[in-house]
Protein backbone atom coordinates (compact mmCIF):
# COMPACT_ATOMS: atom_id res chain seq x y z
CA UNK A 1 0.00 0.00 0.00
CA UNK A 2 1.32 3.45 -0.91
CA UNK A 3 2.15 5.81 1.94
CA UNK A 4 0.15 9.01 2.41
CA UNK A 5 1.96 12.11 3.63
CA UNK A 6 0.55 15.10 5.51
CA UNK A 7 2.77 18.17 5.71
CA UNK A 8 2.87 21.77 6.79
CA UNK A 9 4.91 24.34 4.87
CA UNK A 10 3.92 23.30 1.34
CA UNK A 11 3.52 26.91 0.20
CA UNK A 12 7.13 27.60 1.23
CA UNK A 13 10.55 26.83 -0.22
CA UNK A 14 11.12 23.16 0.62
CA UNK A 15 7.56 21.94 1.16
CA UNK A 16 6.29 22.82 -2.30
CA UNK A 17 9.13 21.02 -4.06
CA UNK A 18 8.68 18.06 -1.72
CA UNK A 19 5.03 17.66 -2.68
CA UNK A 20 5.96 17.55 -6.35
CA UNK A 21 8.77 15.06 -5.70
CA UNK A 22 6.33 12.81 -3.85
CA UNK A 23 3.70 13.13 -6.57
CA UNK A 24 6.25 12.17 -9.21
CA UNK A 25 6.78 8.96 -7.22
CA UNK A 26 3.03 8.29 -7.17
CA UNK A 27 2.70 9.31 -3.50
CA UNK A 28 -0.35 11.30 -2.41
CA UNK A 29 0.32 14.17 -0.04
CA UNK A 30 -1.92 16.67 1.71
CA UNK A 31 -0.79 20.17 2.60
CA UNK A 32 -1.88 22.08 5.68
CA UNK A 33 -2.46 25.58 4.30
CA UNK A 34 -3.52 28.70 6.17
CA UNK A 35 -6.76 29.65 4.44
CA UNK A 36 -10.43 30.31 5.12
CA UNK A 37 -11.55 26.98 3.65
CA UNK A 38 -10.38 24.00 1.63
CA UNK A 39 -11.03 25.68 -1.73
CA UNK A 40 -8.86 28.68 -0.86
CA UNK A 41 -6.24 26.34 0.59
CA UNK A 42 -6.04 24.50 -2.72
CA UNK A 43 -5.76 27.76 -4.66
CA UNK A 44 -2.82 28.84 -2.52
CA UNK A 45 -1.17 25.45 -2.85
CA UNK A 46 -1.46 25.33 -6.64
CA UNK A 47 -0.11 28.88 -6.94
CA UNK A 48 3.05 27.70 -5.19
CA UNK A 49 3.38 24.39 -7.02
CA UNK A 50 2.98 26.00 -10.43
CA UNK A 51 6.05 28.17 -9.80
CA UNK A 52 8.26 25.09 -9.85
CA UNK A 53 10.14 23.67 -12.82
CA UNK A 54 8.95 20.28 -11.56
CA UNK A 55 5.30 21.18 -12.07
CA UNK A 56 3.15 19.06 -14.37
CA UNK A 57 -0.66 19.41 -14.40
CA UNK A 58 -1.14 15.68 -13.89
CA UNK A 59 0.69 15.87 -10.55
CA UNK A 60 -2.18 17.94 -9.12
CA UNK A 61 -4.21 14.75 -8.69
CA UNK A 62 -1.76 13.59 -6.04
CA UNK A 63 -1.59 16.90 -4.14
CA UNK A 64 -4.49 17.99 -1.95
CA UNK A 65 -4.92 20.73 0.62
CA UNK A 66 -6.64 21.19 3.96
CA UNK A 67 -7.32 24.56 5.56
CA UNK A 68 -5.45 24.76 8.84
CA UNK A 69 -3.15 26.82 11.02
CA UNK A 70 0.11 25.70 12.61
CA UNK A 71 -0.59 28.06 15.51
CA UNK A 72 -3.77 26.15 16.38
CA UNK A 73 -3.97 22.87 18.34
CA UNK A 74 -3.66 19.90 15.98
CA UNK A 75 -2.85 22.52 13.31
CA UNK A 76 -6.60 23.18 13.13
CA UNK A 77 -7.22 19.79 11.50
CA UNK A 78 -9.91 17.20 12.11
CA UNK A 79 -8.78 14.00 13.81
CA UNK A 80 -9.74 12.06 10.68
CA UNK A 81 -7.23 14.06 8.61
CA UNK A 82 -4.40 13.36 11.07
CA UNK A 83 -5.34 9.68 11.28
CA UNK A 84 -5.39 9.26 7.50
CA UNK A 85 -1.65 9.98 7.09
CA UNK A 86 1.13 7.43 7.38
CA UNK A 87 3.75 10.19 7.64
CA UNK A 88 3.30 13.66 9.15
CA UNK A 89 5.98 16.27 8.45
CA UNK A 90 6.14 19.69 10.10
CA UNK A 91 8.08 21.93 7.73
CA UNK A 92 6.33 25.29 8.10
CA UNK A 93 8.19 28.09 9.86
CA UNK A 94 8.54 31.83 10.00
CA UNK A 95 12.04 32.39 8.60
CA UNK A 96 12.77 36.12 8.72
CA UNK A 97 16.16 37.12 10.12
CA UNK A 98 14.82 40.50 11.27
CA UNK A 99 14.92 40.84 15.05
CA UNK A 100 11.44 42.39 15.23
CA UNK A 101 9.66 39.93 12.92
CA UNK A 102 8.00 37.87 15.66
CA UNK A 103 9.59 34.64 14.39
CA UNK A 104 10.28 33.03 17.75
CA UNK A 105 6.78 32.90 19.27
CA UNK A 106 5.23 31.64 16.02
CA UNK A 107 7.72 28.81 15.58
CA UNK A 108 7.64 27.74 19.23
CA UNK A 109 3.85 27.71 19.35
CA UNK A 110 3.78 25.61 16.18
CA UNK A 111 6.31 23.20 17.68
CA UNK A 112 4.16 22.83 20.79
CA UNK A 113 1.16 21.99 18.62
CA UNK A 114 3.22 19.50 16.63
CA UNK A 115 4.32 17.87 19.89
CA UNK A 116 0.64 17.30 20.65
CA UNK A 117 0.18 15.70 17.22
CA UNK A 118 3.21 13.45 17.73
CA UNK A 119 1.87 12.20 21.06
CA UNK A 120 -1.42 11.25 19.40
CA UNK A 121 0.11 9.21 16.56
CA UNK A 122 -0.55 5.51 16.23
CA UNK A 123 2.44 3.12 16.22
CA UNK A 124 2.09 2.78 12.45
CA UNK A 125 2.41 6.54 11.92
CA UNK A 126 5.71 8.45 11.82
CA UNK A 127 6.57 12.07 12.52
CA UNK A 128 9.27 14.25 10.94
CA UNK A 129 10.41 17.78 11.75
CA UNK A 130 12.35 20.08 9.41
CA UNK A 131 14.84 22.07 11.45
CA UNK A 132 18.05 23.76 10.35
CA UNK A 133 21.65 22.57 10.46
CA UNK A 134 22.58 26.03 11.75
CA UNK A 135 21.42 25.08 15.27
CA UNK A 136 25.09 24.14 15.67
CA UNK A 137 27.66 26.43 14.06
CA UNK A 138 30.63 25.80 16.37
CA UNK A 139 33.32 24.55 16.45
CA UNK A 140 34.69 25.39 13.02
CA UNK A 141 35.05 22.50 10.63
CA UNK A 142 32.81 19.46 10.20
CA UNK A 143 29.67 19.44 12.34
CA UNK A 144 27.91 16.15 13.11
CA UNK A 145 24.33 15.75 14.27
CA UNK A 146 25.18 14.72 17.85
CA UNK A 147 27.08 17.91 18.69
CA UNK A 148 25.34 20.22 21.19
CA UNK A 149 23.66 23.41 20.00
CA UNK A 150 26.26 26.18 19.83
CA UNK A 151 27.33 29.31 18.01
CA UNK A 152 25.45 32.21 16.50
CA UNK A 153 21.70 32.46 17.09
CA UNK A 154 19.21 34.95 15.69
CA UNK A 155 15.52 34.59 16.58
CA UNK A 156 14.99 32.05 13.79
CA UNK A 157 17.85 29.76 14.82
CA UNK A 158 16.95 30.14 18.49
CA UNK A 159 13.40 29.08 17.68
CA UNK A 160 14.66 26.00 15.84
CA UNK A 161 16.93 25.05 18.74
CA UNK A 162 14.15 25.42 21.26
CA UNK A 163 11.61 23.70 19.00
CA UNK A 164 13.77 20.58 18.77
CA UNK A 165 14.35 20.66 22.53
CA UNK A 166 10.61 20.97 23.15
CA UNK A 167 9.81 18.12 20.78
CA UNK A 168 12.40 15.80 22.34
CA UNK A 169 11.09 16.65 25.81
CA UNK A 170 7.60 15.54 24.75
CA UNK A 171 8.87 11.97 24.68
CA UNK A 172 7.15 11.17 21.39
CA UNK A 173 9.43 9.72 18.69
CA UNK A 174 10.17 11.75 15.57
CA UNK A 175 13.00 12.28 13.08
CA UNK A 176 14.64 15.68 12.70
CA UNK A 177 15.84 16.62 9.21
CA UNK A 178 18.20 19.61 9.22
CA UNK A 179 18.99 21.32 5.89
CA UNK A 180 21.94 23.66 5.53
CA UNK A 181 21.60 26.86 3.47
CA UNK A 182 18.95 26.13 0.83
CA UNK A 183 18.77 28.02 -2.49
CA UNK A 184 15.66 28.19 -4.66
CA UNK A 185 16.92 26.61 -7.90
CA UNK A 186 14.04 25.72 -10.20
CA UNK A 187 11.41 27.99 -8.62
CA UNK A 188 10.09 30.94 -10.61
CA UNK A 189 9.87 33.38 -7.75
CA UNK A 190 12.06 36.47 -7.76
CA UNK A 191 11.92 37.00 -4.00
CA UNK A 192 12.92 33.40 -3.25
CA UNK A 193 15.73 33.61 -5.81
CA UNK A 194 17.17 36.70 -4.14
CA UNK A 195 16.86 35.24 -0.64
CA UNK A 196 20.43 34.84 0.73
CA UNK A 197 21.91 35.29 -2.76
CA UNK A 198 21.34 39.04 -2.69
CA UNK A 199 24.40 39.24 -0.42
CA UNK A 200 26.76 38.18 -3.24
CA UNK A 201 26.31 41.16 -5.61
CA UNK A 202 26.06 43.50 -2.63
CA UNK A 203 29.41 42.29 -1.27
CA UNK A 204 30.96 42.51 -4.73
CA UNK A 205 29.76 46.11 -4.94
CA UNK A 206 31.25 46.91 -1.53
CA UNK A 207 34.63 45.40 -2.43
CA UNK A 208 36.47 44.59 0.80
CA UNK A 209 34.48 42.45 3.24
CA UNK A 210 35.27 40.49 6.44
CA UNK A 211 35.34 37.02 4.89
CA UNK A 212 37.92 34.25 5.09
CA UNK A 213 38.54 32.98 1.54
CA UNK A 214 39.40 29.53 2.92
CA UNK A 215 36.22 29.19 4.97
CA UNK A 216 33.75 26.66 3.61
CA UNK A 217 30.06 27.33 3.01
CA UNK A 218 27.46 24.55 3.01
CA UNK A 219 24.84 25.44 0.38
CA UNK A 220 22.56 23.25 -1.72
CA UNK A 221 19.61 23.72 -4.10
CA UNK A 222 16.06 23.10 -2.93
CA UNK A 223 15.35 20.36 -5.49
CA UNK A 224 18.21 18.30 -4.03
CA UNK A 225 16.97 18.90 -0.47
CA UNK A 226 13.36 18.02 -1.37
CA UNK A 227 14.45 14.87 -3.18
CA UNK A 228 16.52 13.70 -0.21
CA UNK A 229 13.69 14.46 2.23
CA UNK A 230 11.23 12.52 0.05
CA UNK A 231 13.52 9.48 0.13
CA UNK A 232 13.80 9.70 3.91
CA UNK A 233 10.04 9.97 4.41
CA UNK A 234 9.45 6.84 2.37
CA UNK A 235 12.04 4.64 4.07
CA UNK A 236 10.51 2.11 6.46
CA UNK A 237 13.42 2.14 8.91
CA UNK A 238 16.01 4.78 9.77
CA UNK A 239 19.11 4.24 11.87
CA UNK A 240 19.01 7.65 13.58
CA UNK A 241 16.50 10.28 14.69
CA UNK A 242 18.44 13.28 13.30
CA UNK A 243 20.02 13.89 9.88
CA UNK A 244 21.73 16.76 8.10
CA UNK A 245 20.36 17.29 4.58
CA UNK A 246 23.35 19.13 3.21
CA UNK A 247 26.30 19.23 0.85
CA UNK A 248 28.45 18.33 3.82
CA UNK A 249 32.10 17.42 3.42
CA UNK A 250 31.98 18.26 -0.31
CA UNK A 251 31.26 21.96 0.42
CA UNK A 252 33.50 24.51 -1.31
CA UNK A 253 35.54 27.35 0.14
CA UNK A 254 34.33 30.90 -0.36
CA UNK A 255 37.22 31.50 -2.76
CA UNK A 256 36.28 28.43 -4.82
CA UNK A 257 32.64 29.55 -4.88
CA UNK A 258 33.69 33.01 -6.08
CA UNK A 259 35.87 31.46 -8.78
CA UNK A 260 32.92 29.44 -10.10
CA UNK A 261 30.98 32.67 -10.52
CA UNK A 262 33.62 34.63 -12.43
CA UNK A 263 32.45 33.58 -15.94
CA UNK A 264 28.84 34.62 -15.28
CA UNK A 265 29.49 37.48 -12.87
CA UNK A 266 32.73 39.32 -13.74
CA UNK A 267 32.05 41.84 -10.99
CA UNK A 268 32.84 39.17 -8.40
CA UNK A 269 36.51 39.92 -9.05
CA UNK A 270 36.02 43.16 -7.07
CA UNK A 271 35.24 41.11 -3.97
CA UNK A 272 38.14 41.34 -1.55
CA UNK A 273 38.01 38.75 1.25
CA UNK A 274 40.08 40.36 4.00
CA UNK A 275 39.55 37.83 6.79
CA UNK A 276 36.94 37.66 9.58
CA UNK A 277 38.76 40.24 11.74
CA UNK A 278 38.67 42.91 9.05
CA UNK A 279 36.71 45.99 10.16
CA UNK A 280 35.36 47.90 7.16
CA UNK A 281 35.14 51.67 7.23
CA UNK A 282 32.32 52.67 4.86
CA UNK A 283 32.84 56.08 3.28
CA UNK A 284 29.36 56.68 1.95
CA UNK A 285 25.82 56.28 3.31
CA UNK A 286 25.01 53.63 0.71
CA UNK A 287 27.99 51.55 1.87
CA UNK A 288 26.94 51.92 5.51
CA UNK A 289 23.46 50.64 4.67
CA UNK A 290 24.92 47.69 2.78
CA UNK A 291 27.23 46.68 5.62
CA UNK A 292 24.39 47.05 8.13
CA UNK A 293 22.12 44.84 6.02
CA UNK A 294 24.83 42.17 5.79
CA UNK A 295 25.22 41.81 9.56
CA UNK A 296 22.56 39.06 10.09
CA UNK A 297 24.17 37.02 7.29
CA UNK A 298 27.87 37.38 8.06
CA UNK A 299 27.78 34.77 10.88
CA UNK A 300 26.66 32.17 8.31
CA UNK A 301 29.28 33.26 5.79
CA UNK A 302 32.12 33.33 8.32
CA UNK A 303 31.25 30.24 10.39
CA UNK A 304 33.48 27.92 8.33
CA UNK A 305 31.21 25.05 9.32
CA UNK A 306 30.01 22.24 7.09
CA UNK A 307 27.33 19.81 8.17
CA UNK A 308 28.36 16.21 7.71
CA UNK A 309 25.91 14.26 5.57
CA UNK A 310 27.50 10.88 6.29
CA UNK A 311 24.31 9.66 7.96
CA UNK A 312 22.24 10.73 4.99
CA UNK A 313 24.62 9.00 2.57
CA UNK A 314 24.35 5.81 4.61
CA UNK A 315 20.55 5.94 4.22
CA UNK A 316 20.06 6.99 0.59
CA UNK A 317 23.44 6.52 -1.07
CA UNK A 318 24.28 8.67 -4.10
CA UNK A 319 21.00 10.58 -3.76
CA UNK A 320 22.68 12.35 -0.83
CA UNK A 321 25.30 13.89 -3.15
CA UNK A 322 24.39 17.53 -3.77
CA UNK A 323 25.13 19.12 -7.17
CA UNK A 324 28.11 21.42 -7.37
CA UNK A 325 27.26 25.14 -7.00
CA UNK A 326 29.02 25.77 -10.33
CA UNK A 327 26.07 24.05 -12.03
CA UNK A 328 23.43 26.50 -10.80
CA UNK A 329 24.72 29.57 -8.90
CA UNK A 330 25.57 31.61 -11.99
CA UNK A 331 22.16 30.99 -13.56
CA UNK A 332 20.39 31.98 -10.35
CA UNK A 333 22.36 35.22 -9.98
CA UNK A 334 21.50 36.21 -13.55
CA UNK A 335 17.81 36.31 -12.61
CA UNK A 336 18.19 39.58 -10.68
CA UNK A 337 20.21 42.79 -10.82
CA UNK A 338 22.27 44.67 -8.24
CA UNK A 339 19.31 47.03 -7.88
CA UNK A 340 17.08 44.05 -7.08
CA UNK A 341 19.62 42.83 -4.54
CA UNK A 342 19.75 46.22 -2.83
CA UNK A 343 15.94 46.23 -2.56
CA UNK A 344 15.99 42.72 -1.10
CA UNK A 345 18.58 43.60 1.53
CA UNK A 346 16.05 45.85 3.23
CA UNK A 347 13.71 42.88 3.81
CA UNK A 348 15.97 39.97 4.91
Amino acid sequence: MQKRVLLSGATGLIGGELMLMLAAKGIHSTAVVRAADADNARVRLLERLQKSALWKPELAELASAEAGDIEAPDFGLKASVLQSADVILHSAASTSFKSDAGVYPVNIKAAGNFAGILKSLKPSQRGFFVGTAAVTMEPRGVIIEDMPFAGYANDYIRSKRDAETLLRASGAPFVSLRPGIVLSRGIDDAKLARNMLWAIPVMAELGDVPLDPLAKLDVSPVDFVASAVAEMLLKNDLAHDCYHVSTGEASLTLRALADTLTPSMPGIKKLGMRGPDYVPVPRFARQRWMFAALQPYLPFLTADAVFSNARLRAEIGTLAMAPTPASYLGDMLRTFSLSDAVKQMYTP
